[in-house]
């Protein structure tokens, strides 16, 4: 250590010397920058790293029971679209644009007349593609409040989304999207939240932003919906 110390006193005393510390300065800077770059090329999250199960421990019988109160709001391209109803088994009655909508399971209708399906995105909105997704999406954190209510924070690949719920095999990389899940004092999930940005772009389907909002209530208290 000695003697390298030595040799870079001498190199500095002279012009060429010290052109010399310049440049093995910049090169050992430079080379330290790769190996950095390329550890961050390697934690870049891919679709392979979303191949193993998740052990979360939340719980999602309340939504899968298919009785309860919700509220969804899309946000596309900076554009609200709020749904707000209630679910019993296999039938919904919605309310959207001051519009009332019963689904009895397979199709939708407006005062008694069969129209189409008013949800956009529907595939998000669909519970058993939430469980599908968060199997294959990476932990990212997880909040505790004093309220009993806890969050969790994943993040998953455009890929992965179009591989499972598209059934198309896509190479777009770039950042992930983000899945937020909130958990009441129970421990059963109450809100469900998709930053679907690069998913939506990469995907030509919005020109800036996608932003999906799903809430839940009012566990077991809803009664038969009937279409009036």
């Amino acid at each position: 250590m000695k003697k390298f110390i030595n040799l870079i006193k001498e190199l500095r005393k002279t012009e060429r010397g010290k052109a010399i510390l310049f440049f093995a300065f910049y090169a050992v800077f430079f080379i330290i920058l790769f190996i950095i770059l390329g550890i961050n090329k390697n934690n870049t999250l891919t679709e392979k790293e979303y191949e193993t199960s998740n052990d979360y421990l939340f719980d999602t019988s309340a939504i899968s029971d298919n009785n309860y109160h919700f509220t969804y709001v899309i946000t596309k391209d900076n554009v609200k679209y709020t749904y707000d109803g209630k679910r019993y088994g296999d039938t919904e009655l919605i309310t959207f644009n001051n519009k009332e909508y019963y689904f009895d399971g397979n199709k939708y209708y407006e005062n008694k007349q069969e129209v189409s399906n008013p949800y956009i995105h529907q595939e998000f909105i669909n519970f058993n593609n939430f469980l599908v997704l968060i199997e294959k999406a990476t932990p990212d954190y997880k909040t505790d409040y004093k309220s009993g209510s806890s969050k969790y924070g994943f993040l998953i690949a455009s890929d992965t989304i179009n591989k499972l719920i598209n059934n198309k095999e896509t190479d777009i990389g770039d950042d992930p999207n983000t899945i937020t899940v909130t958990s009441d004092e129970d421990n059963k999930v109450s809100e469900i939240n998709y930053n679907l940005d690069n998913y939506c772009l990469k995907n030509n389907l919005c020109k800036s932003n996608l932003e999906i909002d799903l809430s839940y209530d009012q566990f077991g208290e809803i009664k038969e919906i009937v279409n009036k």
